[in-house]
C-alpha cells in the first residue's frame, strides 16, 4: 500500500436541521433502491443518524437540495447532492428518480430552522437473567468491546435489535447473537430473557455507540487492549508474497461502523493519504494510492497502531489522549480501498513507524488478550 502524504483541505459541510412553520414547496419523486430499503438520514452523508428506511418505489416529497458527501454507487446517478424531504430528513439523490429539473438549493433559513422530532424505534421487551452476577454492558458484540456498566439480574431491557458476535453460552440460551439495547450498548442474549426475537440489525444500527451510553462509563485500563472492530474478525494477510508492503490487516466491515482506539494512548496523526488528485471524502478503488483517512496512535512501549480508510476524517485529534475501547473514526473505503474495511496497523520501537518496524497484528493482539482474528 502506497502511503505518499496528501492532506485534502475543507470537509462536508455540517449537516442542515428541518424547518419548522409553514411548509415549502416540494418536488415529487421516487425511491429506487431494488436491492435494499433506503436509508433515511438526519444529515446529507451516511455516518448521520439512521432516521428510518424506504423501501423501493416509495414516493418521497423534496423540499430542496443541499451538498453533502459524494455518493458514487447508487442505481440513478453519481453525485454529492442530498435530497431534504419536507420532514427535515434526508436522502442521496443518487438513489432517487425525480423530474428533469432539479430542486432549488436549501435557503439559509431552512439551514437554520429546528428540526422536528423523530418518531422512537419500536423495541422487543426482555429481562436480565444473570442470576447473583450482573450483566455486563459492552460497546459492541464481543467480551474484549470496551466495558460500559453491568445490570443486575431482573433488569428491564429495550432490545432495539440483534446482530451476530462472539458465541457465548449462559443462562438461558448457547447463541452468537447480542442484542443492541436501545440506548445503544450491547449485551449478550445468552442471559436475556425475552418472548419475541428481535429484529436484525441493519448496518447502521448494528454499529456499536459512539459514546458511553448511560447508565456507567468507558472502562480505562493502562496496558489494556481490545479490538479495532469488536464482532468482526480480521483476514491474515501481513505482508504477503503477492503484497509484500501490506504492513498491516484487513477487518472487513460496513461503512459508518464506528473504530475503536485498540489501547489507551496518544493521537499523534489525523490525516488524508492517497494519491494525488483524489479526495479522502470519496470512495477509492484498488487503483489509488494510499490508505485514505487514517489516524495514527502513539501507545506505551513504544507501540503505535494505524486505522485506515475511514469513511471521513476521524473524530479525534493530534495530542489528544484517548482509552482503550475510544471511538476515533468510522470504517469506510476511502484510498487504496476496493469496499469498506479497517486496515489496522501495529509497530514497534517507535516512533517513527516505518515499514520496517511494523509487525504482524493478528499474534500481538491475541497474546494481548484481543484477538482479531
Amino acid at each position: 500500500m502506497r502511503k505518499t502524504i496528501f492532506v485534502v483541505a475543507g470537509m462536508l459541510a455540517a449537516a442542515l436541521v428541518p424547518p419548522s412553520g409553514a411548509q415549502a414547496a416540494s418536488v415529487g419523486a421516487t425511491v429506487v433502491s431494488p436491492k435494499r430499503p433506503l436509508n433515511v438520514r438526519a444529515g446529507a452523508a451516511v455516518w448521520t443518524r439512521s432516521l428510518r428506511t424506504l423501501p423501493n418505489g416509495t414516493a418521497v416529497a423534496i423540499e430542496c437540495q443541499v451538498k453533502g458527501q459524494l455518493i458514487d454507487q447508487g442505481p440513478v446517478r453519481v453525485t454529492d447532492q442530498w435530497d431534504r424531504l419536507t420532514d427535515g430528513s434526508f436522502i442521496s439523490d443518487a438513489w432517487v428518480r425525480r423530474p428533469q429539473a432539479a430542486p432549488p438549493p436549501c435557503t439559509a433559513e431552512q439551514q437554520t430552522a429546528a428540526p422536528a422530532a423523530a418518531p422512537a424505534a419500536p423495541t422487543t421487551a426482555g429481562t436480565v437473567a444473570s442470576g447473583a452476577i450482573p450483566l455486563k454492558t459492552r460497546g459492541g458484540p464481543a467480551r474484549s468491546a470496551i466495558l460500559y456498566a453491568g445490570l443486575p439480574n431482573g433488569t428491564p431491557l429495550n432490545i432495539a435489535c440483534q446482530v451476530q458476535g462472539e458465541q457465548i453460552t449462559g443462562t438461558m440460551r448457547s447463541t452468537a447473537m447480542w442484542d443492541r439495547l436501545d440506548s445503544g450498548a450491547y449485551v449478550s442474549d445468552a442471559y436475556v430473557n425475552r418472548g419475541a426475537t428481535p429484529p436484525s440489525c441493519t448496518a447502521p444500527a448494528a454499529a456499536p455507540p459512539a459514546a458511553a451510553p448511560a447508565p456507567g462509563a468507558p472502562v480505562a485500563e493502562a496496558g489494556r487492549w481490545v479490538s479495532p472492530l469488536p464482532g468482526f474478525s480480521a483476514r491474515p494477510g501481513f505482508r504477503t508474497p503477492t503484497n509484500p508492503n501490506h504492513v498491516g490487516v484487513d477487518i472487513m466491515s460496513f461503512v459508518g461502523t464506528p473504530i475503536h482506539a485498540a489501547s489507551a494512548g496518544t493521537v499523534v496523526e489525523v490525516v488524508c493519504n492517497i494519491e494525488a488528485g483524489h479526495s479522502c471524502d470519496q470512495t477509492g478503488s484498488a487503483s489509488v494510492g494510499g490508505c485514505g483517512w487514517y489516524v495514527k496512535i502513539q501507545h506505551a512501549g513504544g507501540v503505535s497502531t494505524l486505522y485506515c480508510h475511514m469513511v471521513r476524517k476521524g473524530v479525534v485529534k493530534p495530542g489528544q489522549k484517548v482509552a482503550a475501547g475510544q471511538v476515533i473514526g468510522y470504517v469506510g473505503s476511502s484510498g487504496n480501498s476496493s469496499a469498506p474495511h479497517l486496515h489496522f496497523e501495529v509497530h514497534v520501537n517507535t516512533p517513527p513507524t516505518s515499514p520496517g518496524n511494523a509487525i504482524d497484528p493478528l499474534p500481538f493482539m491475541r497474546t494481548h488478550g484481543a484477538p482479531i482474528g
